[in-house]
């Protein structure tokens, strides 16, 4: 009896640290949070949402960092909650967040790197560009280049060229995939019937677009 109630005594105690004394975050983690709509037209937040994913993809090629999916720093969004709360919530020790805006042919993107422990930015830059796919993906790659600088983390070798080298250069192509990527996240079967729609356009306008065949891929494998 006396060992048993040994056990569980330990138990209880190991029960009570991870609970309430939780694992301190890895230094190099981060969670990419869904980056706002400053668009007018509020349809447009599947491209601010899709540029936000974009770029928690490229980190995630990061060896040295710790990224949260997704499907976990997404649930936040519209959540009433500061960042050191939403970094506890993911055991990051970082929070990126940003904002999009399209007017016309430009487009403006703002990203600042938070550090959690002390609520203080350690890295902000907004980019003004044409709206060209192009431009898109040059601004994805300076926006990792910075956060993996600041955070130290080392690119191996080949990840650098991957960020600076655009899978497509046709701006519908890539809403296209963006659209694909927005439907297929909802993963029920009318969204992932879309996903593959969006997707599908996207390899017509563009046959070399590697991305929107491995969406297509995916979508279509959620589907069986």
């Amino acid at each position: 009896d006396f060992f048993i109630i040994s056990l569980l005594a330990a138990a209880l105690l190991v029960f009570a640290w991870l609970t309430w004394w939780p694992a301190r975050p890895v230094q190099k983690s981060i969670a990419v949070l869904a980056f706002d709509n400053m668009s007018d037209d509020p349809a447009q937040q599947y491209f601010s949402e899709g540029i936000a994913e974009e770029i928690l993809g490229t980190l995630a090629k990061i060896p040295e960092l710790r990224v949260v999916s997704r499907s976990s720093s997404f649930t936040f969004k519209d959540k009433n909650l500061d960042l050191p709360t939403i970094a506890r919530e993911l055991n990051v020790a970082h929070i990126l967040e940003g904002s999009v805006r399209k007017s016309g042919n430009q487009v403006r993107i703002s990203a600042q790197l938070i550090e959690a422990a002390t609520d203080s930015h350690l890295w902000s830059e907004t980019y003004e560009r044409d709206l060209t796919a192009a431009n898109i993906f040059d601004i994805q790659a300076q926006i990792a280049g910075s956060i993996a600088e600041a955070l130290n983390a080392v690119l191996v070798d080949g990840v650098e060229a991957e960020f600076r080298r655009p899978p497509t250069r046709n701006l519908q192509a890539l809403e296209a995939y963006l659209l694909g990527k927005q439907r297929m996240a909802s993963r029920s079967r009318q969204a992932l019937t879309e996903a593959i729609d969006y997707f599908e356009s996207a390899t017509d306008l563009d046959p070399q677009f590697a991305p929107a065949y491995l969406g297509l891929a995916d979508a279509a494998l959620l589907m069986n």
